[in-house]
């Protein structure tokens, strides 16, 4: 059952900034997903003739490390939206991010950052 929240100062702005937070994390999900999925199926953008980069088990270790972070920031969106409508619905300040949802960030782009050097070393 919903509950009425009076629209007072800036609720309906920071309602939409956690719905839109929730999205980013969405997108960056499913784009961690694709990302991981083009690795195990060997995709490229531009075809050549040389074999494919990240065989064997780096492609799988890689991809498996992608789709692990794309899991990784739905739970942080979720995390940050349900806590972020809880302190809407009792008028607290949320300004402060959640400390779980900066570590979770944290590894994500850490796996970001990992893809990154070992795509540029397999080249």
């Amino acid at each position: 059952m919903g509950c009425m929240v009076e629209n007072a100062g800036s609720a309906a702005r920071d309602f939409c900034m956690l719905e839109r937070n929730l999205l980013s994390h969405l997108k960056l999900a499913l784009l961690l997903s694709l990302l991981s999925s083009s690795v195990l199926l060997r995709a490229r953008l531009v075809p050549d003739d040389t074999p494919t980069s990240m065989t064997g088990t780096t492609g799988l270790v890689v991809a498996s490390l992608q789709f692990a972070a794309a899991i990784a920031a739905i739970v942080a969106g979720i995390w940050e939206y349900y806590y972020g409508y809880n302190d809407i619905r009792r008028m607290h300040a949320f300004l402060v991010a959640v400390k779980p949802h900066f570590a979770i960030i944290s590894l994500v782009a850490a796996v970001v950052f990992l893809t990154c050097i070992i795509v540029l070393a397999e080249h």
